[in-house]
């Protein structure tokens, strides 16, 4: 019985720390639960763009914070701007992943030298 007590014990302990590990990217080591992003405990789907922007500000603050600091006139690249892109405000997650690495949709066509957090 003690056994069958520490042995369920370790299990559990076990799942916590993997849930607790799956929050990754720019979120991982800020103590997030799940309601933080998806308003409960038990997500069946990803947040919207609209609960990204309870914590980001806008889709127009988030393009001044990633606007680049130097752009070479020569190079056409050096001012894109993943936030303010001919695509218009596109889904957060198109982009952003918090449980598998996050992937940069210009990259489809374009081959900019900047990753997604």
């Amino acid at each position: 019985m003690k056994k069958s007590l520490l042995l369920l014990s370790a299990l559990l302990l076990l799942s916590a720390s993997a849930s607790a590990e799956e929050i990754g990217g720019a979120h991982a080591g800020m103590d997030f639960s799940c309601a933080d992003c998806h308003q409960t405990d038990t997500p069946e789907k990803s947040p919207t763009t609209k609960n990204c922007l309870e914590c980001h500000d806008s889709y127009e603050a988030l393009a001044k914070a990633t606007a680049p600091e130097h752009i070479d006139p020569e190079d056409k690249e050096s001012a894109a701007n993943p936030h303010d892109s001919h695509m218009g405000p596109i889904d957060c997650f198109n982009c952003h992943k918090t449980h598998s690495p996050s992937e940069l949709v210009c990259a489809e066509c374009h081959s900019f030298e900047f990753e997604p957090k």
